[in-house]
Protein backbone atom coordinates (compact mmCIF):
# COMPACT_ATOMS: atom_id res chain seq x y z
CA UNK A 1 0.00 0.00 0.00
CA UNK A 2 1.43 3.51 -0.83
CA UNK A 3 0.46 6.69 1.24
CA UNK A 4 -0.43 9.75 -0.16
CA UNK A 5 -0.92 12.71 1.09
CA UNK A 6 -2.22 15.75 -1.35
CA UNK A 7 -0.08 18.94 -0.32
CA UNK A 8 -0.64 22.31 -1.22
CA UNK A 9 1.69 24.01 0.89
CA UNK A 10 -0.43 25.21 3.56
CA UNK A 11 -0.44 24.41 6.70
CA UNK A 12 -3.24 21.89 6.79
CA UNK A 13 -1.79 19.56 4.48
CA UNK A 14 1.19 20.22 6.01
CA UNK A 15 0.84 18.76 9.25
CA UNK A 16 -1.00 16.03 7.35
CA UNK A 17 1.87 15.25 5.87
CA UNK A 18 3.99 15.08 8.92
CA UNK A 19 1.22 13.07 10.56
CA UNK A 20 1.45 11.16 7.83
CA UNK A 21 5.38 10.38 8.14
CA UNK A 22 5.17 9.73 11.81
CA UNK A 23 2.64 7.04 11.34
CA UNK A 24 3.64 5.46 8.26
CA UNK A 25 7.57 6.26 7.71
CA UNK A 26 9.08 8.27 5.08
CA UNK A 27 9.85 5.61 2.85
CA UNK A 28 6.21 4.48 2.21
CA UNK A 29 4.96 8.45 1.75
CA UNK A 30 4.57 10.54 -1.42
CA UNK A 31 3.88 14.00 -1.49
CA UNK A 32 2.08 15.12 -4.09
CA UNK A 33 1.20 18.79 -5.57
CA UNK A 34 -1.18 20.20 -7.87
CA UNK A 35 0.55 23.01 -9.56
CA UNK A 36 -2.02 25.80 -10.90
CA UNK A 37 0.71 27.61 -12.22
CA UNK A 38 -0.80 30.65 -9.66
CA UNK A 39 1.20 30.19 -6.48
CA UNK A 40 3.54 32.50 -4.46
CA UNK A 41 6.66 31.87 -5.30
CA UNK A 42 7.67 31.57 -1.31
CA UNK A 43 4.65 28.34 -1.48
CA UNK A 44 6.87 26.83 -3.85
CA UNK A 45 9.73 26.84 -2.79
CA UNK A 46 8.23 25.73 0.64
CA UNK A 47 6.67 22.79 -0.69
CA UNK A 48 10.17 21.64 -1.75
CA UNK A 49 12.23 22.41 1.19
CA UNK A 50 9.70 20.61 3.76
CA UNK A 51 9.40 17.50 1.87
CA UNK A 52 13.30 17.33 1.46
CA UNK A 53 13.53 17.91 5.26
CA UNK A 54 11.05 15.15 5.63
CA UNK A 55 13.15 12.74 2.73
CA UNK A 56 9.76 12.39 1.11
CA UNK A 57 9.52 11.48 -2.86
CA UNK A 58 7.43 15.01 -4.03
CA UNK A 59 5.43 14.74 -7.26
CA UNK A 60 3.94 17.42 -9.17
CA UNK A 61 1.02 17.13 -10.98
CA UNK A 62 -0.43 19.82 -14.03
CA UNK A 63 -3.36 20.05 -16.07
CA UNK A 64 -2.82 17.85 -19.53
CA UNK A 65 -5.33 20.27 -21.21
CA UNK A 66 -4.88 23.81 -19.43
CA UNK A 67 -1.33 25.43 -19.25
CA UNK A 68 -2.10 26.88 -15.46
CA UNK A 69 -4.48 29.00 -14.27
CA UNK A 70 -4.60 32.08 -16.80
CA UNK A 71 -4.59 29.78 -19.57
CA UNK A 72 -7.84 28.62 -18.01
CA UNK A 73 -9.42 31.57 -17.78
CA UNK A 74 -8.60 32.75 -21.35
CA UNK A 75 -9.74 29.72 -22.48
CA UNK A 76 -12.76 30.00 -20.12
CA UNK A 77 -13.33 34.04 -21.35
CA UNK A 78 -13.54 34.29 -17.27
CA UNK A 79 -11.74 33.96 -13.97
CA UNK A 80 -13.07 31.50 -11.45
CA UNK A 81 -15.40 32.70 -8.88
CA UNK A 82 -17.11 31.61 -5.37
CA UNK A 83 -19.96 29.77 -7.43
CA UNK A 84 -17.87 28.50 -10.80
CA UNK A 85 -14.82 27.23 -9.12
CA UNK A 86 -13.62 25.63 -12.21
CA UNK A 87 -10.41 25.82 -11.22
CA UNK A 88 -10.19 23.42 -8.44
CA UNK A 89 -11.92 20.58 -10.66
CA UNK A 90 -9.44 21.18 -13.88
CA UNK A 91 -6.32 22.22 -11.99
CA UNK A 92 -6.33 19.87 -8.97
CA UNK A 93 -8.98 17.47 -9.24
CA UNK A 94 -8.91 15.90 -12.70
CA UNK A 95 -4.92 15.39 -12.87
CA UNK A 96 -5.16 13.75 -9.56
CA UNK A 97 -7.81 11.08 -10.52
CA UNK A 98 -5.47 10.96 -13.14
CA UNK A 99 -2.54 10.29 -11.36
CA UNK A 100 -4.71 7.93 -8.90
CA UNK A 101 -5.93 6.23 -11.93
CA UNK A 102 -2.19 5.30 -13.66
CA UNK A 103 -1.28 3.63 -9.98
CA UNK A 104 -1.44 0.03 -10.27
CA UNK A 105 -1.54 -0.76 -6.06
CA UNK A 106 -3.50 -0.15 -3.07
CA UNK A 107 -3.65 3.37 -1.97
CA UNK A 108 -3.98 5.30 1.51
CA UNK A 109 -5.12 8.91 0.26
CA UNK A 110 -4.78 11.99 2.96
CA UNK A 111 -6.07 15.25 2.84
CA UNK A 112 -5.87 18.21 4.68
CA UNK A 113 -9.37 19.20 5.30
CA UNK A 114 -10.65 20.44 8.87
CA UNK A 115 -14.16 20.27 9.63
CA UNK A 116 -14.04 24.04 10.56
CA UNK A 117 -13.30 25.49 7.24
CA UNK A 118 -16.45 25.55 6.19
CA UNK A 119 -20.04 24.61 6.04
CA UNK A 120 -19.51 22.33 3.40
CA UNK A 121 -16.41 20.68 4.58
CA UNK A 122 -18.13 19.93 7.91
CA UNK A 123 -20.24 17.36 6.29
CA UNK A 124 -17.42 15.32 5.21
CA UNK A 125 -16.47 12.60 6.66
CA UNK A 126 -12.86 12.03 8.40
CA UNK A 127 -12.89 8.90 6.74
CA UNK A 128 -14.63 7.27 3.87
CA UNK A 129 -12.97 6.96 -0.35
CA UNK A 130 -11.34 8.87 -2.52
CA UNK A 131 -13.78 7.68 -5.50
CA UNK A 132 -17.04 7.92 -2.98
CA UNK A 133 -19.20 10.28 -5.46
CA UNK A 134 -18.69 7.81 -7.93
CA UNK A 135 -20.92 5.22 -5.98
CA UNK A 136 -22.80 7.52 -3.99
CA UNK A 137 -24.92 10.49 -5.11
CA UNK A 138 -23.05 13.95 -4.50
CA UNK A 139 -26.77 15.70 -4.50
CA UNK A 140 -30.15 15.36 -6.39
CA UNK A 141 -31.33 17.50 -9.02
CA UNK A 142 -34.96 19.51 -8.67
CA UNK A 143 -36.56 16.01 -9.94
CA UNK A 144 -34.83 14.04 -7.92
CA UNK A 145 -32.37 12.66 -9.81
CA UNK A 146 -28.88 11.50 -8.52
CA UNK A 147 -26.25 13.15 -9.07
CA UNK A 148 -22.66 11.70 -9.30
CA UNK A 149 -19.05 12.36 -10.53
CA UNK A 150 -18.60 11.49 -13.97
CA UNK A 151 -15.01 12.01 -15.01
CA UNK A 152 -13.65 8.63 -16.56
CA UNK A 153 -16.18 6.61 -14.60
CA UNK A 154 -15.56 3.44 -16.22
CA UNK A 155 -12.23 3.68 -15.88
CA UNK A 156 -12.76 4.42 -11.56
CA UNK A 157 -15.06 1.80 -11.92
CA UNK A 158 -12.85 -0.65 -13.50
CA UNK A 159 -9.98 0.58 -10.86
CA UNK A 160 -12.08 0.34 -7.62
CA UNK A 161 -12.31 -3.09 -8.87
CA UNK A 162 -8.58 -4.08 -8.36
CA UNK A 163 -7.58 -1.40 -5.62
CA UNK A 164 -7.94 0.53 -2.42
CA UNK A 165 -9.08 4.17 -2.44
CA UNK A 166 -8.70 4.79 1.06
CA UNK A 167 -9.15 8.21 2.59
CA UNK A 168 -8.32 9.83 5.47
CA UNK A 169 -8.12 13.51 6.87
CA UNK A 170 -6.33 13.55 9.81
CA UNK A 171 -6.73 17.08 10.96
CA UNK A 172 -10.54 16.68 10.39
CA UNK A 173 -11.25 17.89 14.25
CA UNK A 174 -8.20 19.88 15.09
CA UNK A 175 -8.71 23.61 15.25
CA UNK A 176 -6.32 26.08 13.09
CA UNK A 177 -3.91 26.81 16.29
CA UNK A 178 -3.52 22.77 17.13
CA UNK A 179 -2.45 22.50 13.17
CA UNK A 180 -0.13 25.23 13.81
CA UNK A 181 1.13 23.66 17.12
CA UNK A 182 1.42 20.38 15.36
CA UNK A 183 4.14 21.94 12.54
CA UNK A 184 6.11 23.77 15.19
CA UNK A 185 6.20 20.58 17.69
CA UNK A 186 7.56 18.82 15.01
CA UNK A 187 11.02 21.21 14.17
CA UNK A 188 8.88 22.72 10.90
CA UNK A 189 7.47 26.09 10.28
CA UNK A 190 4.21 26.29 8.61
CA UNK A 191 4.21 28.65 5.19
CA UNK A 192 5.87 31.70 5.68
CA UNK A 193 2.80 33.97 4.22
CA UNK A 194 1.40 33.19 7.18
CA UNK A 195 3.56 35.11 9.05
CA UNK A 196 2.99 37.89 6.88
CA UNK A 197 -0.57 38.16 7.06
CA UNK A 198 -2.13 35.37 4.77
CA UNK A 199 -5.02 33.53 6.14
CA UNK A 200 -5.34 30.84 3.64
CA UNK A 201 -2.63 29.29 1.55
CA UNK A 202 -2.88 28.65 -2.29
CA UNK A 203 -3.47 30.57 -5.64
CA UNK A 204 -2.11 34.06 -5.18
CA UNK A 205 -4.06 35.91 -5.39
CA UNK A 206 -6.79 34.07 -5.09
CA UNK A 207 -10.51 35.28 -5.87
CA UNK A 208 -11.61 34.30 -2.76
CA UNK A 209 -9.33 36.46 -1.04
CA UNK A 210 -10.41 38.96 1.68
CA UNK A 211 -9.64 42.68 1.60
CA UNK A 212 -7.58 42.22 5.22
CA UNK A 213 -5.17 39.84 3.25
CA UNK A 214 -4.80 41.34 0.13
CA UNK A 215 -4.03 44.46 2.06
CA UNK A 216 -1.23 42.35 3.51
CA UNK A 217 -0.43 40.79 0.70
CA UNK A 218 0.30 44.18 -1.31
CA UNK A 219 2.94 45.13 1.35
CA UNK A 220 4.72 41.80 0.43
CA UNK A 221 4.65 41.08 -3.09
CA UNK A 222 3.24 44.52 -4.51
CA UNK A 223 4.27 42.93 -8.03
CA UNK A 224 1.21 40.95 -8.03
CA UNK A 225 -0.97 44.00 -9.01
CA UNK A 226 1.03 43.91 -12.59
CA UNK A 227 0.54 40.22 -12.71
CA UNK A 228 -3.46 40.38 -12.29
CA UNK A 229 -3.71 43.48 -14.55
CA UNK A 230 -1.90 41.60 -17.17
CA UNK A 231 -4.50 38.54 -17.03
CA UNK A 232 -6.94 40.79 -17.07
CA UNK A 233 -5.88 42.39 -20.08
CA UNK A 234 -5.34 38.78 -21.67
CA UNK A 235 -8.92 37.50 -20.47
CA UNK A 236 -10.72 40.53 -21.09
CA UNK A 237 -12.79 40.57 -17.72
CA UNK A 238 -11.60 41.54 -14.00
CA UNK A 239 -10.57 39.37 -11.70
CA UNK A 240 -12.53 40.22 -8.74
CA UNK A 241 -15.94 39.56 -8.74
CA UNK A 242 -18.38 42.54 -9.40
CA UNK A 243 -19.00 43.44 -5.73
CA UNK A 244 -15.86 42.62 -4.24
CA UNK A 245 -15.93 47.29 -3.76
CA UNK A 246 -17.87 50.04 -3.83
CA UNK A 247 -19.32 50.83 -6.99
CA UNK A 248 -18.33 54.38 -6.93
CA UNK A 249 -14.70 53.14 -7.43
CA UNK A 250 -15.02 50.92 -10.30
CA UNK A 251 -13.64 52.71 -13.31
CA UNK A 252 -14.75 49.57 -16.25
CA UNK A 253 -18.94 48.84 -16.73
CA UNK A 254 -19.76 45.52 -18.87
CA UNK A 255 -22.29 44.97 -21.81
CA UNK A 256 -25.01 45.91 -19.55
CA UNK A 257 -23.74 48.91 -18.31
CA UNK A 258 -23.18 47.37 -14.94
CA UNK A 259 -19.76 48.91 -13.09
CA UNK A 260 -17.64 46.37 -11.86
CA UNK A 261 -13.35 46.78 -10.58
CA UNK A 262 -9.96 46.17 -12.21
CA UNK A 263 -7.27 45.11 -9.91
CA UNK A 264 -6.00 48.73 -10.04
CA UNK A 265 -9.71 50.07 -8.91
CA UNK A 266 -8.93 47.21 -5.92
CA UNK A 267 -5.96 48.64 -5.20
CA UNK A 268 -6.69 52.00 -5.34
CA UNK A 269 -9.91 51.23 -2.84
CA UNK A 270 -7.90 49.96 -0.61
CA UNK A 271 -5.39 52.55 -0.43
CA UNK A 272 -8.13 55.56 0.09
CA UNK A 273 -9.49 53.45 3.00
CA UNK A 274 -6.60 52.89 4.87
CA UNK A 275 -4.28 55.00 3.71
CA UNK A 276 -0.95 54.52 1.19
CA UNK A 277 -0.03 50.53 1.24
CA UNK A 278 3.18 51.49 0.54
CA UNK A 279 4.52 53.94 2.86
CA UNK A 280 6.37 52.90 6.23
CA UNK A 281 2.88 52.00 7.99
CA UNK A 282 4.06 50.05 11.28
CA UNK A 283 0.75 47.75 11.48
CA UNK A 284 1.98 46.53 7.69
CA UNK A 285 5.58 46.41 8.43
CA UNK A 286 6.11 44.39 10.92
CA UNK A 287 7.98 41.41 11.01
CA UNK A 288 4.90 39.26 11.77
CA UNK A 289 1.77 39.65 11.29
CA UNK A 290 0.27 36.34 11.46
CA UNK A 291 -3.68 35.29 12.99
CA UNK A 292 -1.98 32.31 14.64
CA UNK A 293 0.53 32.54 17.82
CA UNK A 294 3.65 31.14 17.84
CA UNK A 295 5.02 31.94 14.34
CA UNK A 296 6.44 35.12 15.58
CA UNK A 297 8.80 33.83 18.39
Amino acid sequence: MKVVVAYSGGKDSQASLIWAVNQYGKENVLAVFCDTGWEHSVTYQHIKSTTALLGVELIVLKSKKYDGLLDLAIKKKRFPSTMARFCTSELKAIPMIDWVLSQQEHLLIIQGIRATESKSRSLMQEHCRFFKYYFTPIKTDKNGKAIFHTYRKKDVIEWCKQYDDSLLRPVFHWSAQQVIDYILANGQTPNPLYSKGAYRVGCFPCVMTNKSELKAMCQLTPEWVEKVNQAEILVGTSFFPPNYIPKRYCSLVDKKGKPYASVTDVVNYLIEASGNLFENDELYNRSCMSFYSGLCE
